[in-house]
């Protein structure tokens, strides 16, 4: 796995050398960033679980990978758009204060003190401070306070290309990071499940004020505070399943998401990390929300069987197999509505005829909120559903065991990086004598044209 991570980042690196050998002589070509990057990152954060404040220390450690020195990071910062966060103190790398710039409302463009060449490191120190409110719609299964639980999702500084937050689809790209280190301390004790993490080290016995959860090769990480969580577990090979809930024994929505876990294992190969973490959030309405390794649910979806499995496939298609989600977005919304649909044994229903590869910014929207998502020609019909039909088209060409066969290769051989519509369905393509491209110019609008290799980000 790490040689093929090693080889794919070379590749991109030629394109990357490539392209800054051929914009030399433009000063503006120094200004160059990369999202090749290995990334960890060390958080130390401090939680008033009252009054819905955090205030954290994080520490990000970069390896440049690219085959270029590079000037400047891009980190995402998506509390920013919800008004949430605050910085008092200056952004340092390698202990030295640099210059910071909001190129958008969510992109924080943070300068080296001079050029990071290839297999160079850095570290760049972050004091933030979030005070947490109800957000709107889009936004309660990410970063919400909502009867008395305070989900946290898309809330620290992480490395990203350059992007504003958008009110469709999902606001943030983001790509596999080594390790995620959280060490949360509450301002005043609470009980041992009141904090739902993947990847939990350390907690209390029986109450307390401090928890530890670090994960490896993930590229985010969530987590759900509430002190009146209850915890139902259960355990699928390897994987231990934990779901947190309040307003619901957790049995029902335990035993579905085993169900997804065992039979998404057999569809697409088996989940590669030790736990998956399922929590209800606050809200009840809204949308639910995907995480590596978590999974947030509204609470008028908790039990819900077509959100769970929805979810639990999200694990799969977008947390192992990573993709552009504003510019791409069918490429896990479409794999989770028809793996949803498949564990169900329904077919799709939509009644879009939109391109199944639209773009979120096909759909007018606010930074926040607003936007089409339920009209036949809105976002779920076109994305999700009509996604569906396209991948369930596919499936019937080139015969089902072929089909997930293949799938279930695509993701061994790409788990923790990111693909592309033209990736993907080249693959299906080799995959089977049957000819799918009548079937992708049908439902797609871009397959033909050159899909520029995520990573290779060159800002000029």
């Amino acid at each position: 796995m790490a040689a093929r991570r090693i080889l794919s980042r070379a590749l991109i690196g030629i394109v990357i050398a490539h392209l800054a050998a051929a914009n030399s002589a433009s000063p503006a070509a120094a200004l160059a960033t990369t999202t090749i990057l290995d990334q960890r990152y060390d958080m130390a954060a401090t939680l008033d679980v009252a009054g819905g404040t955090l205030e954290a220390v994080e520490t990000i450690t970069l390896t440049n990978r690219a085959a270029d020195s590079i000037s400047h990071v891009n980190l995402s910062v998506i509390p920013r758009a919800l008004g949430y966060f605050e910085m008092d103190e200056p952004i340092t790398v390698d202990g030295l204060e640099v210059a910071t710039t909001w190129t958008t409302t969510t992109n924080l463009r943070v300068e080296f003190p001079e050029s990071l060449p290839p297999q160079g490191q850095a570290k760049v120190r972050i004091l933030f401070r979030l005070t947490i409110g109800m957000s709107a719609p889009p936004f309660t299964a990410r970063l919400s306070r909502e009867n008395g639980v305070l989900s946290f999702g898309e809330w620290f500084p992480i490395v990203s290309r350059e992007h504003d937050v958008y009110g469709i689809g999902d606001p943030q790209v983001s790509f596999s990071a080594e390790r995620i280190r959280l060490e949360l301390t509450t301002t005043t004790p609470q009980p041992r499940d009141a904090v739902a993490c993947p990847g939990l080290a350390t907690a209390p016995e029986v109450s307390g004020t401090r928890w530890t959860c670090e994960v490896d090769e993930v590229r985010d990480f969530s987590f759900v505070v509430n002190p009146d969580f209850r915890v139902t577990t259960r355990v699928v090979g390897e994987t231990t399943l934990r779901v947190y809930t309040e307003t619901v024994s957790g049995e029902l929505t335990a035993d579905t998401a085993v169900v997804a876990l065992a039979g998404l294992n057999d569809a697409f190969g088996t989940y590669p990390w030790p736990d998956l973490v399922i929590a209800e959030i606050g809200g009840v309405g809204g949308f639910s929300m995907e995480f590596p390794r978590a999974i947030h649910l509204t609470r008028s979806k908790v039990t819900d069987t077509y959100v769970i499995y929805h979810e639990v496939a999200h694990q799969w298609f977008y947390a192992q197999i990573g993709n552009d989600q504003m510019n791409e977005p069918w490429l896990d919304e479409g794999f989770a509505d028809f793996s949803a649909r498949h564990l169900m044994g329904v077919g799709e229903n939509q009644c879009s005829e939109r391109d199944v590869d639209s773009r979120v910014f096909d759909w007018p929207a606010e930074p926040i909120s607003g936007g089409d998502w339920t009209s036949c020609d809105g976002y779920f019909h076109a994305v999700f559903y009509r996604g569906t039909e396209f991948l369930n088209a596919v499936r019937d060409a080139m015969g089902t065991d072929t089909f997930f066969a293949a799938m279930r290769a695509f993701v061994e051989r790409n788990r923790h990086g990111m693909t592309t519509t033209r990736r993907l369905l080249d693959h299906l393509q080799r995959a089977t004598d049957a000819d799918l491209m009548p079937l992708f110019r049908a439902y797609l609008s871009r397959y033909d044209a050159p899909v520029r290799p995520l990573g290779s980000h060159t800002v000029r």
